[in-house]
């Protein structure tokens, strides 16, 4: 375990990384609590709550340094795995790595649909090849990682991080100790098991149990899937898309002596500004920003600084109730080739003035394909798509099918628009995906 210095403004409070993490059901949080501190051998834990399981960390804070312990007397200690998972942009993504240099070391978090599966501290030479791992991991899982990194020693990441970020819940991830006793109802579990053991012994030696394969089937798998497409947050791209270009249209383009360069909005939570220097200061800058912009931080290359961008509007979500209604894949391509994309000739990459359409085949929710009396079977299939073009194509967007949603869009100032655009204008890229029944 690695615990940091004190904290910006909380002298008494530090982050802890590197503690063991379990995940065990609501209903029996006690008695597993209380059982994982054993395994662990830890005296501290903390726990958050995902879906109707408990995650919990678990650590030993008197085993760090001689030197270490006299200076936590009295120290409020934070898990900075447990912060990473509650950040808006990490549980809105499937499957998340951050990595944050400190020193010789590195900080990684790696959090799976809102759960922490790793919590490391190593060197700066091993953070490469953890990297490496966890993709080629999540890539087996079938999920879609997105690293976030701060540190001038390490490779960059698909988005920027700041460890600021991990200051803006402060009572999140609290470290406390690991209550003492033995539950209840563990004593009493113990008692009944001991009491049936010697008839289960001879129950067992009369009637051995049958062979049972416990691997779901491939309908099971299959509504499992179903059911994950329709749980999560998958707000329609005709919705969210026009909104978060609209609220974008009121951002400062010059401010401060620094001028608007992109806006990356994910599906949920807030946008992340990115302003280019032109003259300004970044004590200027970071000073007359409001709180709702905070926080600011400054880029090592001196040109650029990121802030907090306005809040992402709600939109109707992906919804079943709706599959009737969808197109297929065949109609969404012809659906997409809007008049001012019929000059296109190839029809999964559709082209027009300044507005790109890119489509890739849909693929199955399983790999594996379904069995004989399942194959006259519609079954729900996922594509990635991708739409490239200016503000002022924004109504193309609304009038996207209600099987397409968004899961990201990036704004950018254009400053080599074509000419008919004035050599300036907005350019957006929006990604997500699309659903077709099959």
């Amino acid at each position: 375990m690695h615990i940091t210095e004190p904290l910006p403004g909380e002298k008494r409070a530090r982050l802890a990384f590197g503690l063991d993490w379990a995940a065990y059901p609501e209903k029996a949080a006690k008695e597993s609590r209380t059982r994982y501190a054993g395994d662990f051998s830890a005296t501290h834990y903390v726990e958050l709550k995902v879906g109707n399981e408990r995650i919990a960390g678990f650590c030993a804070p008197a085993t760090a340094a001689p030197g270490e312990r006299g200076e936590l007397r009295g120290v409020k200690l934070f898990s900075g795995a447990a912060r990473v998972a509650m950040l808006e942009r990490v549980r809105a993504k499937p499957a998340v790595l951050v990595l944050m240099q400190d020193g010789p070391n590195v900080h990684l978090v790696h959090v799976v649909r809102g759960a922490v599966r790793h919590d490391e501290v190593v060197a700066i030479a091993q953070a490469a090849k953890r990297r490496d791992e966890l993709a080629r991991q999540s890539a087996r899982l079938g999920l879609a990682l997105t690293v976030l990194a701060a540190g001038d020693a390490l490779a960059p990441g698909d988005e920027r991080f700041s460890p600021a970020e991990l200051l803006q819940q402060k009572k999140v991830g609290l470290i406390k100790r690991v209550p003492g006793g033995i539950p209840t109802s563990a004593v009493m579990l113990l008692a009944l098991a001991i009491a049936g053991f010697a008839a289960k012994q001879m129950w067992g030696a009369l009637n051995p149990p049958p062979v049972v394969n416990t691997a779901p089937s491939w309908d099971q798998r299959y509504e499992q899937a179903m059911r994950e497409v329709f749980a999560g947050h998958k707000p329609l791209a005709s919705q969210l898309a026009p909104d978060v270009l609209t609220l974008l249209d009121y951002i400062d383009t010059n401010r401060m002596g620094w001028q608007f360069e992109k806006a990356e909005c994910p599906a949920t939570g807030a946008c992340s500004l990115t302003y280019q220097r032109a003259g300004g200061s970044f004590e200027d800058f970071a000073r007359a920003a409001p709180e709702a912009m905070q926080p600011v931080t400054f880029a090592p290359d001196g040109l650029h600084l990121y802030a907090r961008g306005p809040a992402l509007p709600r939109a109707a979500n992906l919804a079943v109730a709706n599959m009737k209604a969808w197109p297929d894949e065949q109609r969404l391509i012809e659906m997409l080739q809007t008049p001012p994309q019929r000059m296109s000739i190839k029809p999964l990459n559709l082209q027009s003035f300044g507005y790109e359409v890119k489509l890739e085949p849909s693929r199955a929710l399983i790999s594996e394909p379904p069995p004989r009396d399942e194959r006259g079977r519609a079954l729900l299939r996922e594509g990635r798509w991708e739409i490239d073009g200016y503000r002022w194509q924004s109504p193309l967007l609304a009038a996207l099918p209600p099987n397409m949603t968004l899961e990201s869009l990036s704004v950018k100032l254009d400053t080599a628009a074509p000419e008919e655009l004035g050599r300036v204008g907005i350019h957006f890229v929006a990604k997500g995906k699309y659903y077709v029944v099959h």
